[in-house]
């Protein structure tokens, strides 16, 4: 269990280790776009804990009774792109619990992104999806409402929506959905989804 908790922290680890000592590598040289496209991302975002499931959250179902709120830093690097199609990124996240939970929470995962929409001459558009480990440095008062047996250490999904005007290619406004599970009893038990939204500077 303990090698399963913690194989995404070293994915995670290595991901953003890889490529970074190699900027003089021959391929990128040749590359004009390899050299202009940014490969690090910081990510500030905040939102609110929803109820009840993640399927509630994407039929626009979902409730904000409990008025818990999450508050996120995350720093992104990509290590591997196709074209200007599709990216994998390494990020790792900071974020802070208030109202109901006050702990911290720290994140580590692997993020794919694809980034051609047909409308991307007026709205510059990418779609993300992101899996890793959370952990909470307390147990969950949200959680365990809905789980008495809810853990500091679940399985960690990420889904982005992120939006730029194209006369700003480094800034980009930002709809996550911050999701916790126990992956079907494989992380323990418990779970929690935050609608959060944000804004990621690219450099």
């Amino acid at each position: 269990m303990v090698l399963i908790r913690f194989r995404w922290f070293l994915l995670f680890v290595f991901a953003l280790l890889l490529d970074y000592g190699s900027g003089a590598r021959a391929d990128d040289a040749k590359n004009k776009d390899d050299i202009k496209r940014p490969k690090w991302f910081i990510t500030v975002y905040g939102g609110a804990h929803a109820q009840d499931t993640i399927e509630d959250v994407f039929t626009f179902n979902a409730k904000f009774e409990d008025n818990d709120y999450i508050a996120v830093a995350a720093l992104a690097r990509e290590f591997w792109h196709y074209q200007d199609y599709i990216s994998f990124e390494a990020e790792g996240q900071i974020g802070k619990h208030f109202n109901n939970d006050t702990f911290w929470e720290f994140n580590g995962l692997i993020i794919g992104r694809w980034h051609v929409f047909p409308w991307d001459k007026y709205v510059d558009t990418s779609l993300a999806v992101g899996d890793g480990l959370s952990c909470y440095t307390e147990i969950s008062k949200v959680e365990k409402d809905d789980d008495d047996d809810a853990q500091k250490t679940l399985n960690y999904l990420l889904f982005e929506l992120a939006l730029g005007l194209p006369q700003y290619p480094r800034w980009d406004l930002v709809v996550r959905i911050h999701h916790r599970s126990s992956v079907f009893g494989l992380y323990g038990a418990g779970g929690s989804n935050y609608v959060t939204g944000g804004i990621k500077f690219s450099f």
